[in-house]
């Protein structure tokens, strides 16, 4: 394994990385607001949808991270996912963002339909963003390495996800006359480019040969940060099943904790997200505002990533990610009290600069975690993994899209008449501004206030308690380059009794 990748790899890695953040800007930014005031869905209906596809993702996550680890083809283990995951995900992405074919009146007919088309999102999301994430820890195993890698694949992926944004954006406020066809436009050319992203890293990016090799029976290893682990697969019994590979992930103490940071810092972000377009439209009195807070934000966080990197090798990982977890809790705190333009400009400011490290760091951690595990078993089991942080990354929008869509249902939002099915952008009156009631709009400045800021404190929280640093990881490739070499010899030295005793 080189512990250099090629530039080239680590610009098809961002290719493929802009998958995920096309959907996640996309779809973070217009979804709800397009299920609750252009298909016209209650917010109780979109809470249900959201609920049913994080059970869904329950086991699709991990399931097809296992199927993933234990593919054999002539194209590897990840490239055909990979491509399974290209053919799905367009389609998906277009027909969620076009009007149901049920038709207004049918409640039922919209229910189903759009949570059937997020479930074959969901599902082609999983089996692309599986495969691009397990080739990580594939490339290099170097620890500082790793964290370039990630920023190439954030920086790409976040540059190429921010044009398709705009191309989303502007789609949609180019036809204020007809919202329906703006958005399904939108979900057209978006998912196009969705389609053209995957097949070019499908073609191109190099997946390395399997790293597999026969695990020492009985290895048994004690540290005072993990506590004592057992490798618990061997040639004899056969591949694990599903319930025992699940099992052995969920004694990795690292990777619990990198789960607890992984859930806590994008719900925070999809609940700001997914409550900004309602933020701006009854908070700030604008909602074509949108737009320059999208450009401030995203343009921040470009530019910041240089600044992060930086402090990662310099300080660490743990401090680094303290320290933009709680400057993200103490500017989105201050949204609360908001109603200051040129304040809430200031803000945006500061949230871009540290939003980065909220996805930055956990990238870069993942494949620690994955050998230290490689360490106890014995096996390179890198989709599990990966199927889990997309499984929790999946949980935090569920919790946070369906539980504000519940906290706004229960205040008594309603979406209005005059706008439902019209741009948001054409609503400009002060009557229809002010149509929520105070519970509501209170909920709304919380939903991109104290919860997200509550949220990013319980992310630095865990990673206080994130245990494996760049020393302790460096005399852990040794202890792996050690065991392999003692199981080859062994191999080499069963082989050679065998020979004898057949002579």
């Amino acid at each position: 394994m080189s512990p250099v990748v090629p530039r080239s790899q680590k610009l098809l890695l961002g290719l493929g990385e802009s998958i995920l953040v096309t959907n996640t800007l996309c779809t973070g930014f217009f979804l709800n607001a397009y299920l609750l005031e252009v298909a016209c869905l209650t917010a109780g209906d979109v809470a249900t949808i959201q609920i049913v596809q994080g059970m869904f993702d329950l086991l699709n996550d991990p399931l097809i991270g296992t199927l993933s680890d234990n593919t054999r083809t002539r194209y590897g283990r990840r490239r055909p996912w990979m491509l399974l995951g290209t053919c799905l995900l367009p389609a998906s992405f277009f027909l969620l963002f076009s009007p149901s074919p049920f038709g207004d009146t049918n409640e039922t007919g919209k229910l189903f339909y759009y949570m059937l088309c997020f479930c074959g999102l969901s599902v082609g999301l999983t089996c692309f963003n599986i495969s691009v994430a397990s080739l990580v820890p594939e490339m290099t195993d170097d620890y500082d390495e790793r964290t370039s890698l990630s920023s190439y694949r954030l920086a790409i992926g976040n540059v190429i996800g921010f044009i398709c944004l705009m191309a989303m954006t502007n789609l949609v406020s180019a036809n204020e006359d007809n919202s329906a066809l703006g958005y399904r436009l939108g979900g057209l050319v978006v998912g196009s480019m969705l389609l053209v992203f995957g097949l070019v890293t499908f073609f191109f990016i190099k997946e390395s040969p399997s790293s597999y090799w026969s695990p020492v029976q009985g290895f048994k290893e004690r540290s005072s940060s993990y506590g004592q682990m057992q490798a618990e697969s061997s040639p004899e019994s056969g591949p694990p099943t599903f319930l025992e590979e699940v099992r052995l992930v969920l004694k990795n103490k690292a990777y619990l904790w990198l789960l607890a940071i992984w859930l806590c810092g994008p719900t925070a972000m999809t609940v700001l997200q997914s409550s900004l377009i309602l933020y701006c439209k009854y908070i700030m009195g604008d909602v074509t505002l949108i737009t320059p807070l999208i450009l401030i934000v995203q343009g921040m966080a470009f530019l910041s990533l240089p600044v992060w990197i930086h402090l990662s090798k310099l300080k660490g990982k743990r401090w680094t990610y303290n320290a933009g977890a709680l400057g993200l809790a103490g500017f989105t705190a201050a949204l609360t009290f908001n109603s200051s333009l040129v304040f809430g400009y200031i803000v945006c400011c500061g949230v871009g600069f540290c939003l980065i490290v909220v996805y930055l760091i956990p990238y870069s951690m993942l494949p620690d975690c994955i050998e230290y595990d490689e360490y106890i078993t014995g096996r390179r089991r890198e989709g599990i993994y990966v199927g889990f942080f997309g499984f929790l990354m999946k949980i935090s929008v569920t919790f946070a899209i369906g539980g504000a869509n519940l906290l706004l249902k229960a205040t008594g939002y309603e979406a209005p008449k005059e706008s439902c099915g019209v741009p948001l952008e054409a609503v400009d009156d002060d009557d229809e501004l002010s149509a929520q009631n105070t519970s509501t709009l209170m909920v709304i400045r919380m939903l991109v206030g104290v919860v997200p800021a509550g949220f990013f404190c319980l992310a630095a929280l865990a990673v206080s308690q994130y245990p494996i640093t760049k020393d302790y990881h460096t005399d852990l490739l040794r202890k792996i380059a050690e065991k392999k070499e003692a199981a080859a010899e062994g191999s080499k030295n069963d082989g050679l009794r065998r020979s004898s005793a057949m002579l």
